[in-house]
């Protein structure tokens, strides 16, 4: 009978080394043996790390998941006011979203609003009640576009950073309709846009205008402040030139006092522009819709100490004529405070002292 044979059985690939290294006992390894033995390590090493990065990419990345649905719909039949409640399944923890009426921003396709007021409830860890009233232009009883865009400020914390990206999300809801009819037709989408620091205007005076002269003039303030919804962020700017139209026609410009340009001066997240003896446009009805205000200004920002030159545009903002018996006529914004657009043109080198 044949001696039976010491070999082992062949191993499967699955568990063959790539690369071994040479005995003791043969031949003293190289530097080739060393670089061929452990490059599947190393490749296997990068490869995980570079998977990991990918993965907190998409997700840093992802829209946000926060999904608004339309419960109800009431029109006042006597005026263009909107009262509108959403059922809002809350966001995953990474966004936080703020429901306030100075938070808030509605538009009825293109049609502008104001927003009169919001307030929100918490029903459940996965559901808020959201309520939003705004008075729309134009009359309710007309057609209206059948969509509906609302704006609420947001911010997002991304795995691995510190400090949260301000911005806001923006809700757009189509198959509007003006009562409780068909409400669970109606389709909200939810996108998440970071900005961030806002501009808004958040007040507006017009006074010493007599509607009663041949040429109406009024005196015209309007207090702009700085916000932003990440806690530790502390903004503050000083205007340099602004102007004021209706539409595209410009009926003032303002200048802040030659003091200010002199020296060192002192900014602060308020400011007020004044536009003096301003001709009263004709007003039709008790509300004018379309002015806008373009304002340039100085913005320090203390995270990273810079200061930059920021032009904004505030688009139609709404504002509420009243007249008393004597014929004079004053002037005030309607709902709440307007978000401004901006674009940062340049940074500064000396920093505004606040």
């Amino acid at each position: 009978m044949p001696p039976s044979s010491d070999t082992p059985p062949p191993r499967g690939w699955w568990s063959r080394p790539i690369v071994t290294l040479p005995a003791l006992h043969d031949r003293e390894a190289t530097c080739t043996d060393f670089t061929a033995f452990f490059t599947p390590c190393c490749g296997g090493i990068f490869t995980v790390i570079a998977v990991l990065v990918f993965i907190t990419h998409v997700i840093d990345n992802t829209h946000c998941d926060a999904k608004f649905s339309i419960q109800s719909i009431a029109v006042s039949p006597s005026s263009a006011t909107w009262h509108v409640d959403f059922l809002v399944k809350n966001p995953s923890p990474r966004y936080t979203i703020y429901y306030g009426g100075d938070e808030t921003a509605a538009r009825l396709g293109p049609l502008n609003a104001a927003v009169l007021n919001a307030s929100h409830e918490r029903k459940s860890r996965s559901h808020t009640a959201f309520s939003v009233d705004f008075a729309a232009e134009g009359n309710p009883n007309n057609e209206f576009s059948k969509q509906l865009d609302i704006k609420l400020s947001a911010k997002l914390t991304s795995y691995g950073e510190d400090d949260p990206r301000a911005g806001h999300v923006d809700v757009r809801c189509y198959n509007l309709t003006r009562n409780h009819e068909n409400v669970e037709k109606i389709q909200c989408y939810t996108t998440f846009t970071k900005l961030p620091e806002a501009l808004f205007a958040n007040s507006i005076s017009v006074s010493n205008a007599n509607a009663n002269a041949n040429v109406s003039v009024a005196d015209w303030t309007i207090g702009f402040a700085a916000r932003s919804p990440i806690t530790n962020c502390k903004m503050s700017f000083q205007t340099l030139k602004s102007r004021l139209l209706r539409g595209d026609q410009v009926i003032s410009n303002s200048l802040p006092p030659m003091s200010e340009y002199i020296g060192q001066f002192v900014a602060g997240d308020m400011a007020n522009v004044v536009f003096e003896k301003v001709v009263m446009p004709e007003v039709i009805g008790d509300v004018i819709w379309d002015f806008r205000v373009e304002v340039k200004y100085a913005m320090h920002i203390n995270a990273g100490d810079v200061t930059v030159l920021v032009m904004a545009v505030c688009p139609d903002i709404p504002v509420k004529f009243t007249t008393d018996s004597a014929g004079n006529m004053m002037g005030s914004l309607l709902g709440n405070m307007r978000r401004c657009d901006y674009i940062i043109q340049d940074q500064l080198l000396n920093p505004l002292r606040s």
